[in-house]
């Protein structure tokens, strides 16, 4: 009864670590892309993680008020910034003032 006990164990184990694995090769695969998104009075982005949508962002982040940006291209060079993070898998993606900074995005 015991040696069954095990076994079966074994099996749930065996089944959830290949389940794992291929959750997370399936995610390796998918796409990462940007797309800019007008958004009246400026622009802002999406981030498309295979065809879903992960992140909408009307606003610049990481600053006070709610300022869009004003080309598409400061738009697009902020989520590729995003993109890089969430491919170097680093948590959030989160942008500081520091790297606005460094793309030209505010001064």
């Amino acid at each position: 009864m015991i040696k069954k006990n095990w076994i079966y164990f074994l099996f749930g184990l065996s089944v959830i670590v290949y389940t794992v694995s291929v959750l997370i090769n399936h995610n390796k695969k998918q796409t990462i892309e940007a797309k800019a998104l007008y958004v009246g009075n400026g622009w802002g982005y999406e981030i498309f993680v295979g065809k879903k949508i992960y992140i909408t962002q009307r606003i610049i982040p990481a600053i006070s008020g709610k300022k869009v940006f004003t080309t598409q291209e400061q738009a697009m060079l902020v989520a590729n910034l995003v993109i890089s993070k969430l491919r170097q898998r680093e948590g959030l993606p989160i942008i500081t003032p520091k790297e606005l900074d460094s793309l030209g995005i505010i001064k």
